[in-house]
């Protein structure tokens, strides 16, 4: 079982967004976008999820989707702050 509002949860839901989108159910993709946007800080978003996302924007652009909601999505997308890169969590060659 994946738990809402984890990395897992997030990966899976993006990514069933997409197939959402590609069967034409862009209101359903969109709408779980959005779950994870609001679920999920914009800091704690890994980069996998940030790329399904913007996957997902460009899916929605190609199917000329153009309501308030894709267009929201979009704006959200792009307002993502940088990711902060983590450093090395030890001084060991292995990370540990």
């Amino acid at each position: 079982m994946i738990l809402v509002g984890r990395p897992g949860w997030a990966a899976a839901t993006l990514v069933l967004a997409r197939a959402e989108a590609t069967r034409g159910y862009t209101g359903d993709a969109v709408d779980l976008a959005h779950q994870v946007l609001d679920t999920i800080p914009a800091s704690a978003l890994r980069e996998t999820s940030r790329t399904r996302l913007r996957d997902l924007d460009q899916d929605l652009v190609n199917a000329d989707l153009a309501d308030r909601t894709a267009r929201d999505l979009r704006e959200r997308v792009r307002a993502l702050p940088a990711l902060v890169p983590v450093g090395p969590l030890s001084e060991e060659p292995n990370g540990q």
